[in-house]
């Protein structure tokens, strides 16, 4: 049985897709075997690849920028599916794992019609400039019809400016320093909130106004409880809206909104916009006698250029022989002992990326995970042990690739270069209206 992600990646030009021509006869990868092994997967993976054709079919002036994004998607893919199989030795995939649900609806969404007032979202999405993690702010300050209400901080409901009913005087009286209200010139429609804990989870209670009267009105489902966004209201053309907007990676933001209808929020709808992306330099260094390191710079940039294609373990493997092998066997065996690099169920002792006093990654999540993984690195006639992987601060991970380069002196594994790479968001590449998510629940 051949499934279609690799039969759509035929679409790309040689070489752009790594999962070119495999069929599950001869699936090699951990990532391909799981997927193999589930029929549900690989019959999604059937649907994926009639809605990737029809995009292309449908939207020729979009070609270049569907194959761009595929090639982003599937990495995003092959990432979630390694970490599931890391976690879940032996247990068979998921279709949310893999990812397919929603990505098959975001292909089928660019045919879709989107409603108001995400239609005139979308016909402004040309002026949005690059790097937006924030699309409304933005088109506002590009001069669209866009206006974002104001967050007015309130810590003393004495201070709150219209004279709340039951449900919005409970709201006041749970006031902490992250509360506030919404204002925005002639916006008939506000809420008290808060925002609390590291994952950033908002308690909303939108309130109508009358006069000074402020009235609850039920929340807009997207709203009740929601993590890890930015809630706001806005004004797109006359129309009110409730807004959750989400950035879960450079590639991706997604805008949920609910239009205000007299007294009520109306359904929730969903666009979802596509990014393209870039490598740049958060800083390298070398240890003290090897400094300047600008070659470590250019080895390490092209392994993560490399790496980000399939971000999996073996992607960067490449056969060693002679004392080159062994040198590195010997490298990773130190690596996974116990007081290692990644010592096997100890992950509260993962190292940070050396920074050797310099600059590296400076001001970012410099720890590693356990996501990350050990691949031959050649560095000024030495083959060494690189270690590549995200980002990390306690349960925060980040999408910025962390590369170092180690060696054994009298047993003890001390690092020898490290470089930071930046993964930031460029040009938007497509946008499509999606069915918004299910409400989360806390």
């Amino acid at each position: 049985m051949r499934i279609t992600a690799t039969v759509l990646s035929l679409a790309f030009a040689a070489g752009t897709c790594h999962a070119a021509g495999f069929d599950c006869g001869k699936a090699s990868t951990a990532v391909e075997k799981a997927i193999c092994a589930s029929p549900a997967i690989s019959a999604l993976d059937g649907e994926l690849g009639e809605a990737f054709r029809a995009a292309l079919k449908n939207h020729p002036d979009k070609a270049d920028a569907l194959k761009t994004d595929q090639r982003h998607w599937l990495a995003e893919r092959d990432a979630s599916v390694a970490a599931y199989l890391g976690d879940h030795p032996g247990k068979p995939l998921a279709a949310d794992v893999a990812r397919y649900p929603t990505r098959i609806a975001f292909l089928r969404g660019l045919d879709a019609k989107a409603p108001k007032p995400l239609d005139t979202v979308q016909a402004l999405l040309p002026r949005l400039p690059k790097g937006s993690d924030d699309v409304l702010a933005d088109l506002a300050k590009a001069g669209a019809s866009v206006a974002v209400a104001a967050e007015v901080s309130l810590d003393d409901a004495k201070a709150f400016p219209f004279e709340p009913d039951a449900a919005v005087t409970k709201a006041l009286a749970e006031l902490d320093a992250s509360s506030g209200y919404r204002k925005l010139d002639g916006m008939p429609v506000s809420s008290v909130f808060s925002v609390g804990g590291t994952a950033s989870c908002w308690t909303e209670v939108p309130f109508r106004i009358e006069g000074r009267k402020a009235i609850a009105v039920d929340a807009p489902g997207a709203w009740a409880p929601d993590c890890m966004s930015r809630h706001g209201m806005a004004r797109v053309g006359s129309d009110i809206i409730a807004t959750v907007l989400s950035n879960p990676s450079p590639d991706e933001m997604n805008l949920g909104i609910s239009r205000w209808e007299g007294t009520r929020f109306g359904p929730d709808a969903q666009l979802t916009m596509r990014f393209d992306h870039a490598l740049v330099s958060g800083g390298s260094a070398c240890a003290p006698k090897q400094s300047p390191c600008e070659d470590f710079a250019a080895v390490a940039m092209a392994a993560a250029a490399r790496y980000e294609r399939s971000p999996v373990q073996g992607t960067l493997d490449r056969p060693l022989k002679g004392a080159a092998k062994v040198s590195y066997d010997a490298l990773l065996a130190a690596a996974r002992a116990p007081g290692g690099l990644a010592p096997k169920g100890e992950s509260a002792t993962f190292r940070d990326l050396p920074d050797f006093g310099g600059a590296v990654g400076e001001g970012m999540m410099t720890g590693y995970g356990d996501e990350a993984t050990f691949f031959p690195i050649d560095f000024r006639g030495e083959t060494l042990l690189g270690y590549i992987g995200h980002g990390h601060v306690g349960w925060r991970v980040n999408d910025d690739w962390m590369l170092s380069a180690w060696r054994l002196k009298a047993g003890t594994l001390e690092p020898v270069a490290s470089m930071y790479v930046k993964v930031e968001r460029g040009a938007l590449l497509l946008s499509a209206v999606v069915p918004a998510p299910e409400p989360q629940s806390l």
